[in-house]
């Protein structure tokens, strides 16, 4: 039987090791580059969900304020503070493969004390049986890191606000927590309502460009073919409307720029700075509201989709 079993190991072994072979490097590193550029928020929450081997201080997933008031108070998920020092001790991932992923914590920054710079493994459980599962297993696992992050907060809200209550009734910790929708996509513009405002401000943007360098004057290529199109007041009055409408265009897009930033990227997790966030904040910066509408079509979708997951739950468990 020993024989037998060294046997077996060595076989698993040398499966394992023909499956390592079979990861494409170039997938590798543009899977480590991804999770470092917009998920490296939710490899934190991973880690607490998770756990990780060597296991993660405890003091780690907390930070100071600057003073002993507040001191040593976890930010809920979705927060300013969570945002403001998400870079301070957000890990990095070092590597992946079909059983693990590994992680460096941060170096520097408040949070990071006596685990700054130190590597963690975290085991995919089971592990994974192809290299194209990865995706799947890691949202999966950010749902959950975050649905416990959601519900942490929540319970600690209700126990401080149970704490004053009169009749020292408490809340139940599952009660009310709503499930977390983590957004990680982009939606482009639609054909033709949303193509079409985009590429109207586009050309806005584009014409002003012309004027402001000089290419829409008398004689100019630009004002013949104003003329010619009987534009009202000709290449003066172009100049007039572009400079007119620049204050308004300006002052409401970064206006609505900065409210979906608010409102939506910051409160569905979609990381600043990220790839994901340029491209919304981009786009909504060129045709504004129909960025906020197709936003929301997709977090609409993506309620409906836990909501179908809830009550496929609620069926296997009745």
């Amino acid at each position: 039987m020993t024989t037998t079993s060294s046997f077996s190991r060595h076989e698993q072994e040398h499966e394992q090791e023909q499956q390592q072979d079979a990861i494409p490097p170039a997938q590798k590193a543009r899977t480590i580059a991804h999770m470092n550029a917009d998920h490296r928020a939710d490899m934190r929450y991973i880690l607490m969900r998770y756990g990780a081997d060597p296991p993660v201080p405890p003091s780690y997933f907390y930070f100071s304020s600057g003073s002993t008031r507040g001191a040593h108070k976890k930010p809920a998920a979705g927060s300013d503070a969570d945002h403001d020092r998400a870079e301070d001790r957000d890990p990095i991932m070092l590597d992946i493969d079909l059983d693990r992923f590994t992680v460096r914590l941060p170096a520097g920054g408040s949070a990071a004390g006596a685990a700054a710079g130190s590597v963690h493994a975290v085991a995919f459980d089971p592990p994974l049986r192809t290299w194209a599962e990865r995706r799947e297993r890691l949202v999966e696992m950010t749902r959950m890191a975050r649905e416990a992050a959601a519900a942490a907060a929540a319970a600690a809200a209700a126990s401080s606000s149970s704490s004053s209550a009169e009749d020292g009734v408490g809340v139940g910790v599952g009660v009310g927590v709503r499930r977390v929708v983590v957004v990680d996509e982009y939606m482009p513009p639609r054909v033709p309502y949303d193509l079409a405002i985009f590429l109207a401000v586009l050309a806005y943007y584009a014409s002003l460009a012309l004027v402001r360098a000089g290419m829409v004057t008398p004689g100019s290529p630009a004002a013949r073919w104003l003329e010619a199109a009987r534009f009202p007041g000709g290449a003066a009055g172009f100049r007039w409307l572009v400079d007119a409408l620049l204050v308004p265009v300006l002052g409401i897009h970064l206006a609505e720029t900065w409210w979906l930033e608010r409102s939506r990227l910051r409160k569905f997790g979609v990381r600043r700075g990220s790839r994901v966030w340029w491209l919304w904040v981009g786009s909504v910066f060129i045709e504004g509201a129909m960025a906020f509408k197709r936003f929301d079509i997709i977090v609409e979708r993506l309620k409906r989709g836990e909501e179908g997951e809830e009550e496929k739950e609620e069926k296997k468990r009745r």
